[in-house]
């Protein structure tokens, strides 16, 4: 099976992430995770501190690769030989969002295709931005982010004089 390409903001990454990601991995090699930098969004967790977080939830070895990459995600496909983008979708909400920017990579290189993952039913009401907001508030529920990457984000939050309660 060819390669793939899963990119993301990950701050922090999720248990629907990880759901996503072992999916993808069920069907493609190797599935590369991109940390995408966006301008015009600042992250809560800096991108070294996200790519550690990965790095503690990969338990894939070297079928997972994980980068981070300033550009356009369909480059990064390109110079890593990957024709296969994969998005994952919590609901129907999503889906104007994701095909928009689907049919848009496929118009800046029409050989890449997207793939959508359903999330899993446990993880539909799981984001990025409602984690973001429940350790703003000290607190992070069992099952919401992946146990290593909850352990990553403890120390990081401990560091910062701001343990979870």
């Amino acid at each position: 099976m060819p390669n793939a390409v899963f990119a993301g903001s990950f701050d922090p990454p999720t248990s629907g992430h990880l759901d996503v990601i072992e999916s993808a991995l069920s069907i493609f090699d190797t599935l590369y995770v991109v940390v995408a930098h966006n301008p015009e969004k600042e992250g809560l967790f800096s991108i070294d501190e996200r790519l550690e977080m990965l790095n503690a939830m990969n338990t894939f070895g070297e079928r997972m690769q994980i980068f981070s990459w300033e550009g356009l995600v369909t480059d990064f496909a390109r110079m890593h030989h990957c024709s296969v983008l994969v998005r994952g979708l919590r609901n129907a909400s999503e889906l104007p969002y994701e095909s928009t920017m689907a049919y848009m990579n496929r118009r800046l290189d029409p050989k890449i295709k997207t793939v959508f993952f359903l999330y899993d039913a446990r993880h539909v009401d799981i984001s990025s931005s409602l984690v973001r907001d429940l350790v703003s508030h000290r607190t992070l529920p069992d099952d919401i982010v992946p146990k290593a990457v909850a352990e990553v984000l403890k120390n990081i939050l401990k560091k910062r004089g701001q343990p979870l309660l």
